[in-house]
């Protein structure tokens, strides 16, 4: 058995059964020593699963109960968005995903694609989403509260290079406005030829979604775009009722 491993645990048990504890109830319940219990909680601290609380107690994060729930969302509404995101598929021609923030990182719930002779491989662009190099990420950032992309990077700090070179909080505000107000996300990837669209879903119970598709720009020309923008915005709009 690897003992710091068994020691985290042993700590992740105690802050699940009592919600907030002290530091000197965590060594006298684990039995471990504070030197050794501040590194595994500064660590833990630093990873996003343990906060600090006001009384300078320790609890778990929403971030690792998300972790710790596992499933992204009920059977009856998986159902539900898999047959969104098919029939948007299947009314484009092309590759639909939906998507969802858990932590830091996207998570794809559903991803749907239509068969034809050429296709974009979603197994490739879906497995690794980034966040802020995705049209998915930019519309899950962009439809945060304020106080929630600040946090986001406090964590994991600026765009950069992966958003219109965005290093200060102005400068993140000012992108996700203007996709605010347009209502859409839209990239371009000239060397790999493909263009990927994404739209907020606004749940009843207040999660946000990315709504995306994905297809080779020589199928996106002329009156193609707003098209296909239009029936993005119809199919999360059934997503968000």
């Amino acid at each position: 058995m690897i003992q710091v491993i068994e020691r985290t645990f042993s700590i992740l048990e105690e802050l699940n059964l009592d919600g907030e504890v002290s530091l000197e109830s965590l060594a006298r319940i684990t039995g471990l020593n504070k030197g050794t219990l501040c590194n595994i909680l500064r660590t833990m601290i630093e990873l996003g699963y343990v906060c600090r609380t006001r009384n300078s107690h320790y609890s778990l994060t929403d971030r690792f109960r998300e972790l710790a729930r596992g499933e992204i969302s009920p059977p009856g509404e998986m159902e539900m968005y898999r047959k969104c995101v098919e029939s948007l598929a299947e009314s484009t021609g092309e590759s639909g995903v939906l998507a969802v923030m858990r932590g830091d990182r996207i998570a794809v719930v559903v991803q749907a694609q239509h068969q034809r002779t050429l296709m974009i491989n979603p197994c490739e662009i879906y497995a690794a989403l980034s966040l802020y190099h995705s049209v998915s990420g930019r519309i899950l950032v962009s439809n945060m509260h304020a106080e929630e992309r600040s946090a986001l990077c406090l964590r994991t700090g600026f765009p950069g290079e992966e958003w219109e070179n965005i290093s200060n909080l102005v400068e993140l505000e000012n992108e996700c406005k203007k996709i605010r107000r347009s209502g859409v996300s839209i990239m371009e990837n000239m060397s790999d030829e493909i263009i990927a669209f994404a739209v907020p879903v606004f749940r009843p119970s207040g999660q946000i979604m990315s709504l995306g598709l994905t297809m080779p720009q020589m199928r996106c020309r002329g009156s193609k775009r707003p098209r296909i923008i239009k029936l993005l915005k119809e199919h999360a709009t059934m997503l968000s009722q």
